[in-house]
């Protein structure tokens, strides 16, 4: 065994010792994830932590620790495909819809003398670490006054490094929207009534929230606001529970439309069953909302093929161009690195600053999609 590895275990068996909920389950548990992969080291400049590759345990994937905090990965949400029988089949009086907010999740905790963003995969973010304070202006107040709480939000925007989908409403640069407060160490979520509460109390932003609702007497409010989001070109709603039971979501047609434009050209670096997934879900849609159908019928094909057919007549690597802004260049470059770990193919094409603002223009570049296009144009066949 290499001294690092020995140092990271060792540090591992400090965390096991001082943070008590680790110690839900023995050392040895925590070595043999360590050993499988499961477990896996990183470090944010000064700072060291362990994340879950994958679930352990009682803990989802996306966990991160150390040997002072513990944040649970955030959990995965059923999705219900009609509203009609969905809402009566998981939920119960009162429960609230919370407008879903088409970007990327971030858990932002206070680590030290230090806001940190985490991934829902569990690295730090370092564009939403160097952001957030732009947008939530009262969370270090927050975290002094509610040490033991974690808050979740969704970065969304046209500059966002992640995600080329974000809420037409937002016309530049990016916004925070706070949806979650999580307590550290147990991944209970406060209650809706009480988060409201602390969005106000606190100045968070956070996502359009309607309710409450009852599953039997409201379907038909609850239909106008889904119809409403679908012309808007908002992604759908998280149905939330004020107290207990389940939380669902469900998405409009566009946000389907939306999904399958962008993702269509890029055949060959994700799984097919996501273009046949949102087909289905577009079917039951219109099922539910038969006045979409021919706006549906009309831009699918467009939206399917429009962009790789133009891709077509090209050479060029496949790849998405994003622009954003960063308050430190360290950041930026702590960003690249995060790029470099996840083998994310990075071509940065533009960097100034700019109204304070060191600005970027980069590439991420996907050679297995313009691999499995290309082998298709030049002729070669496959056994389906």
């Amino acid at each position: 065994m290499k001294e690092e590895e020995k140092e990271i275990l060792r540090y591992l068996k400090y965390c096991w010792e001082t943070n008590v909920y680790l110690r839900k389950y023995p050392l040895k548990d925590w070595e043999d994830a360590y050993y499988k992969g499961k477990v896996l080291f990183f470090s944010w400049k000064n700072k060291n932590f362990f994340r879950l590759n994958k679930d352990f345990k009682f803990y989802p994937l996306g966990t991160f620790f150390n040997e002072k905090i513990l944040v649970l990965g955030y959990p995965h949400i059923p999705r219900i495909y009609v509203l009609k029988t969905g809402l009566k089949r998981y939920l119960k009086y009162p429960f609230y819809a919370e407008e879903k907010i088409e970007g990327y999740n971030v858990r932002l905790v206070k680590v030290d003398d230090e806001i940190l963003a985490f991934t829902r995969r569990g690295y730090v973010c370092a564009f939403a670490t160097d952001r957030w304070e732009d947008f939530l202006p009262e969370l270090p107040r927050f975290f002094e006054e509610n040490p033991d709480l974690v808050v979740c939000a969704e970065v969304a925007g046209p500059e966002n490094p992640f995600v080329s989908e974000y809420p037409s409403y937002i016309k530049e640069d990016i916004n925070f929207f706070v949806f979650d407060f999580m307590k550290k160490g147990e991944g209970e979520f406060l209650n809706v009534s009480k988060k409201l509460e602390l969005l106000k109390k606190y100045r968070l932003n956070s996502p359009e929230i309607q309710g409450p609702f009852d599953p039997e007497k409201d379907y038909q409010k609850i239909k106008e606001l889904l119809k409403r989001y679908h012309l808007e070109k908002r992604e759908g709603v998280v149905f939330k529970p004020d107290y207990e039971g389940n939380r669902v979501k469900y998405v409009t047609p566009f946000s389907n439309l939306e999904d399958l434009r962008v993702v269509f050209p890029y055949l060959g670096e994700i799984d097919p069953y996501f273009v046949s997934l949102r087909l289905i879900r577009l079917a039951l849609n219109l099922y539910e909302f038969e006045e979409f159908k021919e706006e549906v019928y009309s831009v699918l094909g467009k939206n399917l093929f429009e962009e790789t057919l133009e891709n077509f007549k090209t050479e060029r690597l496949l790849q998405e161009t994003f622009r954003v802004r960063f308050k430190k260049e360290s950041n930026f470059h702590a960003m690249l690195a995060h790029f470099r770990i996840a083998k994310v193919s990075i071509e940065v094409k533009k960097t100034e600053w700019k109204n304070g603002y060191f600005c970027v223009e980069f590439s991420k570049i996907y050679p297995k999609a313009t691999q499995f296009w290309k082998s298709k144009l030049e002729g070669w066949g496959e056994i389906d």
